[in-house]
């Protein structure tokens, strides 16, 4: 279920022109630039994690967003995507879903199955965040949104929502909306937020 998505997640990075880094996305606090070197940086933190379950030496998920870097260095995103894809696979070969994975800016120690899912909204929610801004097309699997959204559902309290805070007030959609409109109005975004700014948007 997570590697189709990484895949695409690849080929998106690598569409982004430079020209499109000054564009808002529905991440308010951040524009495409940001958002994508944030996006890097939380890969860069699942990577380590899934490399060394049991460590709590992790490295620092905002670095790349706080780096004074001259450019976006777009050929980063296929090589970090490349390393995680190739990690994953090797922790799930040694059976990583069902061991303890330590995730410290996360609050703790998961199931490995449970940062695996936790990797697919990451992936998921940033991936339709940069298509919304690009014009790009993003496309996951129904199913794969599905999952993504019943994980969220298990997991986000109320006093997760609010300004500040990791999501925004769940949007209304229709009960027949796509899975991955509800996944995306789940998480507080309006899935038909466009570069104007003029609907919510929260990072995730």
């Amino acid at each position: 279920m997570i590697f189709p998505v990484l895949k695409d997640l690849s080929r998106l990075l690598d569409a982004i022109t430079p020209e499109q880094g000054h564009l808002p996305t529905p991440c308010d606090e951040f524009d495409v630039r940001t958002l994508r070197l944030h996006l890097l940086g939380w890969l860069d933190y699942f990577q380590a994690a899934l490399a060394d379950p049991a460590g709590d030496v992790r490295p620092d998920p905002e670095a790349r967003v706080n780096e004074d870097r001259p450019d976006d260095r777009p050929d980063d995103s296929a090589a970090v995507i490349e390393k995680l894809t190739a990690t994953l696979r090797a922790a799930l070969d040694d059976a990583v879903a069902t061991r303890t994975v330590n995730m410290p800016k996360l609050g703790g120690a998961y199931p490995g199955s449970a940062v695996i899912d936790l990797l697919l909204v990451e992936v998921l929610g940033h991936g339709w965040d940069l298509a919304r801004a690009t014009g790009l097309s993003w496309r996951p699997d129904p199913a794969t949104s599905s999952h993504a959204l019943a994980v969220l559902q298990a997991i986000v309290k109320p006093e997760y929502r609010g300004p500040g805070l990791p999501f925004g007030l769940e949007v209304v959609v229709s009960v027949d909306a796509p899975a991955l409109d509800k996944l995306v109005a789940f998480t507080g975004r309006a899935p038909g937020w466009t570069p104007r700014g003029d609907l919510p948007g929260r990072s995730l």
